[in-house]
């Protein structure tokens, strides 16, 4: 039997594995594995899988994943989410859907300061859901505002996925991190103007709520207390940006802020500090565990020739880029239906990342596009891990049905983003490109 026709056999016994329910790390692991040592002797493959995968998962750049988990945990307990929400809704509270634009903003504020879109709905369902039913807002409209805006977080620096991506295709985390910047402010006013449309059409499903001090003094002292997390933002991507700090080193003095803040707002306690640790480790090794399957898994497939051999056939095929596109798209709004945004990465950025090279663009770019399309995945059924997070929150108040249905018109306007970033790739390119300019 040929090499090739092991990778292949390995990946249709992965395709299976899935299917069962096997976690995916583990899938990629055993099938890596168990095909390596059919390509190679027993011993070579021993002696090369242990040694190839410390050397990957050593990458210093790793540290900041744990960082920016760790820094989102704490923002957190250090209130600033609320503090945003208060703001956003002091200001955006007397616009048609107020409250819906203000959980939009908020959620970017938010984003600011975590890098996890699970992390902004859990904190936004306790916050804005609430205010939204007392107000007599549309049970569906409420809820998917709330799951969608979380996407912003995987969009705005610091972003766990971007990080994530800059590693597996060896493309700078700074530069990605910035690039997300423009993207995520055109989603989130994207976004906002959905609402304030929908309100304006459908008054009645999101009334203007009367009991809301709108204010200028209001409007100022909310604006105040967003100094935390003005500072916190302009710290750690002011650092990146001018080459201060490379984003491991920024991503520990955003930990440092972000503890010093939980202290400064009195919520300290040993208690806090350790939950925010042993989360953060969880999901580290979590990520870790997955990067690592991910690493036996493509060695596999690139060893064997099905990475080359599924490339050349893609190029073979003589698409245009446009067509390429939507091809990737629709792939992407495929998988995002069952697998989680990280699978999706490590199975699909072996054979994607050498076509968007080939193509003449930017993998910078296409590291933000492909986030986006990975944020949409966290809101489509029938895995749509935002929506299973917002149901967890709010228990049986709500219908995973309504958030569902609620989150997808919001779909649609995260694909507009992707178009034209698609058409005018310079939203995507501008801020990195004067980045490296500056140094």
């Amino acid at each position: 039997m040929d090499q090739l026709t092991i990778g292949l056999l390995g990946f249709g016994l992965f395709i299976v594995l899935t299917m069962l329910r096997m976690p995916i790390a583990y899938g990629m692991a055993v099938v890596g594995l168990g095909g390596m040592m059919l390509v190679y002797p027993l011993d070579a493959a021993f002696k090369f899988i242990p040694t190839g995968l410390f050397s990957y998962t050593s990458n210093f750049t790793l540290s900041a994943l744990p960082l920016f988990i760790l820094m989102g945990t704490l923002a957190f307990y250090a209130d600033l989410g609320k503090d945003a929400y208060d703001a956003a809704k002091a200001w955006f509270g007397r616009v048609p859907g107020g409250l819906g634009v203000a959980t939009v903003y908020s959620s970017a504020i938010f984003g600011a300061c975590s890098g996890s879109s699970l992390s902004a709905v859990a904190v936004f369902s306790k916050i804005a859901v609430p205010e939204m039913q007392r107000a007599n807002y549309n049970p569906k409209l409420a809820l998917g505002v709330v799951a969608s805006a979380g996407c912003l977080d995987v969009l705005i620096p610091p972003s766990i996925l971007m990080v994530f991506y800059g590693i597996i295709t060896e493309t700078s985390v700074g530069q990605l991190l910035i690039a997300g910047i423009m993207p995520g402010i055109l989603t989130a006013v994207l976004m906002a103007t959905g609402v304030t449309l929908y309100a304006r059409m459908y008054p009645e499903a999101a009334p203007i709520s009367s009991d809301l001090d709108t204010s200028w003094a209001a409007k100022l002292a909310t604006l105040k207390r967003l100094w935390a997390a003005a500072i916190l933002f302009t710290v750690v991507l002011g650092a990146i940006y001018t080459g201060i700090a490379t984003p491991d080193e920024a991503a520990a003095v955003g930990v440092v802020g972000s503890l010093f803040l939980v202290w400064v707002r009195g919520n300290l306690t040993w208690e806090r500090v350790r939950f925010s640790f042993i989360d953060s480790a969880k999901v580290t090794a979590m990520i870790f565990m997955l990067l690592g399957a991910g690493y036996i898994f493509a060695t596999f497939l690139s060893t064997t020739g099905v990475v080359s051999t599924m490339t050349g056939w893609i190029k073979g095929m003589d698409l245009s880029f446009w067509a390429l596109m939507v091809g990737i798209v629709v792939l992407y709004l495929f998988l995002g239906c069952f697998l989680d945004a990280i699978s999706m990465m490590v199975l699909t950025m072996p054979i994607l990342a050498p076509l968007i090279t080939d193509a003449g663009m930017s993998l910078v770019w296409f590291g933000v596009v492909v986030v986006v399309m990975m944020a949409i995945g966290t809101i489509t059924p029938p895995l749509g891990l935002n929506c299973f997070v917002m149901k967890g929150a709010l228990g049986d108040s709500v219908k995973l049905s309504d958030i569902f249905a609620g989150s997808l018109p919001f779909v649609f306007l995260m694909l507009i983003t992707v178009f034209l970033m698609t058409v005018f790739p310079e939203i995507v390119t501008w801020l990195p490109d004067l980045m490296k300019d500056m140094r």
